[in-house]
Formats: C-alpha cells, sequence, structure tokens
C-alpha cells in the first residue's frame, strides 16, 4: 500500500518552496505521482513556465504556465484530524489496510 496518493493534501517541508511565515500556504492536492523519478505534482505550487512555438496543435504559441515537480521526499500528508504535516503509517484492520497519522492516530482514508 502507498503511503501517497492522488487527491491528498500536503504540505511542503524543504526546498524552494517551503514557507517558514505561513506554513499552511504551501499546501496543495496531489495531482501526479511519478514513483520511478520519486517526483509529484503539487496542485497551484512550483509552477513553471514554457515557451511554445506555433505549430499546429498551438497556433498561437507564447507563453504556458504548468505545474512543476516537487521531490517526493518534500512533501509530506497533512492529517485532517489535527491539520499538521505527519508521516503515515499502515495498520491491518481485518482483510483492509488503512493509512493513519503518526501524531494523533486518526485514520486518513
Amino acid at each position: 500500500m502507498q503511503k501517497l496518493k492522488v487527491g491528498d493534501t500536503v504540505q511542503v517541508i524543504s526546498g524552494k518552496e517551503r514557507s517558514e511565515k505561513t506554513p499552511a500556504s504551501k499546501r496543495g492536492k496531489v495531482l501526479t505521482i511519478d514513483r520511478d523519478a520519486g517526483r509529484v505534482t503539487v496542485e497551484g505550487l512550483r509552477t513553471v513556465k514554457r515557451h511554445l512555438r506555433k505549430t499546429a496543435q498551438s497556433p498561437e504559441g507564447g507563453i504556458v504556465e504548468k505545474p512543476g515537480t516537487i521531490a517526493l521526499s518534500d512533501v509530506q500528508v497533512v492529517c485532517t484530524k489535527c491539520d499538521k504535516p505527519t508521516r503515515v503509517g499502515i495498520k491491518a484492520e481485518g482483510d483492509a489496510k488503512k493509512r493513519f497519522c503518526k501524531n494523533c492516530d486518526a485514520l486518513i482514508d
């Protein structure tokens, strides 16, 4: 079972996107996960500008802003109960495996 899934709310804990003043401002939902490269795309964070030339597919061309990627080790899942970034544990309940917050033992999903 994976500890990070698409749709989870995560907070950036280190790197360029980290904010020391208001940590909650650097939160967002996970859009994609690339496990081979160890990168994650987070909604609203690390936007990068790409220059496109005029082609048949994009007749306007110009500068397009796209969401960039952040290293998997630089983000942590935010617990819904305690509203803090936390490590994620996995416990088996019957046949199903559940993720839980290591700080307050609340179930994440």
